[in-house]
């Protein structure tokens, strides 16, 4: 069974039935939700998931996000001091929610599904191609 950490784009998309980033991410999601796979979802994702939902720009809701933690496949990865720390390391990743995403796949070393450029460049994480 392998694990992932999701940022915040890949799993709303998963959870609205669109496609995720590349085929294989996409079949990250589907393999969790068989039971083979583990995805990690970071505090900050959930974070923003409900800020973005607030703000009417996403339809999936913390409420929504909430159910998947009914599965052992879905994980929820709290923001640790350790976390921290490891974020202090990433120079390359501007944006702070971005960088602590980042910082959990790092911290678990875990590869990241994640479509954004900056991420996608850091030499600081792995990300699912």
């Amino acid at each position: 069974m392998d694990s992932f950490v999701t940022d915040t784009q890949a799993l709303v998309k998963f959870m609205m039935g669109k496609k995720v980033i590349n085929e294989r991410s996409h079949q990250a999601y589907r393999l969790a939700d068989k039971g083979q796979n583990t995805i990690i979802i970071p505090a900050v994702v959930l974070m923003e998931v409900l800020y973005l939902f607030e703000k009417n720009r996403i339809d999936v809701g913390l409420l929504q996000t909430e159910e998947l933690f009914k599965s052992r496949n879905y994980q929820f990865e709290p923001l640790s001091f350790d976390i921290l720390k490891t974020a202090s390391g990433i120079d390359d990743i501007p944006e702070l929610h971005d960088r602590m995403i980042a910082a959990t796949a790092k911290y678990l070393d875990l590869p990241l599904i994640s479509n954004d450029p900056e991420i996608r460049a850091s030499a600081h994480v792995t990300v699912l191609e």
